[in-house]
């Protein structure tokens, strides 16, 4: 009997998917499918196991079967609404990042960056269940915690984010060519940062509707999971590493 894969879709929607592809092969279905049409990036996470609760595994059992020609299924969706809160961290496998042209490259699970010294703020691109662009003073790790733990004003059950790179806004008379980082509405970036580092803020909300814009290249060091039971890291290779080991998805990634 073929085996059946679960994947939580994470970007750019929130979805629970079984197939019968490899992380790969749905990669590549999902973003490149002739009748999708999509061409957009995604990110996506092998489950390991299924557990009780909302889903209905019997369903994905039931119909997520060879066609009759053979040709394996490609998807079945379980749900489209409100997943990530609904599976646990200890279900998670690998995140699995897919360039429009279908390039897939995986990230296994790490321990979390240790905190930057002398860094009084940070830039988030939240990704699931919301995704807005965020400063906040906070740290990767505390970051999180912070937005999942229920005692801020607004939270969330769980949260999928990444740091960006940002440029140097002590510098901004070179500017001109800052390469693969967040570089759009600096005087806007500058207040939230000031809202954050001066006055007290914890979290400011810079922008609503960057996801639209946002690419794999701009991501610092890692992406995140977090919810109430804990907190997941998926690392990002360096530079150093995607050249020697995932250069053609990197390339297709735009970030060499």
């Amino acid at each position: 009997m073929s085996k059946i894969h679960y994947y939580l879709t994470v970007f750019p929607t929130e979805a629970l998917i079984a197939s019968m592809l490899n992380p790969e092969q749905f990669g590549y279905y999902m973003t490149t499918s002739s009748k999708r049409g999509s061409h957009e990036r995604l990110i996506f996470i092998e489950l390991e196991h299924e557990f009780p609760g909302e889903f209905d595994w019997a369903w994905a059992h039931e119909r997520c079967v060879p066609h009759k020609n053979g040709q394996a299924k490609h998807s079945v969706y379980l749900s489209v609404y409100r997943v990530l809160e609904h599976v646990p961290l200890s279900a998670m496998g690998d995140m699995h990042l897919t360039t429009p042209d279908g390039r897939t490259l995986s990230l296994s699970k790490a321990p979390f960056p240790s905190d930057s010294p002398g860094r009084s703020w940070y830039l988030y691109q939240e990704l699931c269940p919301v995704q807005p662009l965020v400063v906040s003073s906070l740290s990767p790790t505390d970051f999180g915690e912070y937005v999942t733990n229920g005692n801020a004003k607004i939270s969330f059950p769980a949260l999928v984010y990444c740091n960006l790179k940002v440029i140097d806004l002590q510098d901004l008379e070179h500017t001109g060519n800052v390469g693969p980082m967040y570089d759009h509405n600096l005087g806007h970036l500058t207040e939230c940062i000031k809202a954050v580092t001066e006055r007290g803020k914890t979290t400011k909300t810079l922008d609503r509707t960057f996801s639209g814009s946002f690419r794999f290249q701009i991501i610092k060091d890692g992406i995140a999971v977090a919810g109430k039971e804990g907190k997941l890291w998926y690392q990002m290779p360096t530079e150093e590493e995607l050249t020697a080991r995932y250069y053609d998805w990197a390339r297709s990634a735009m970030i060499l």
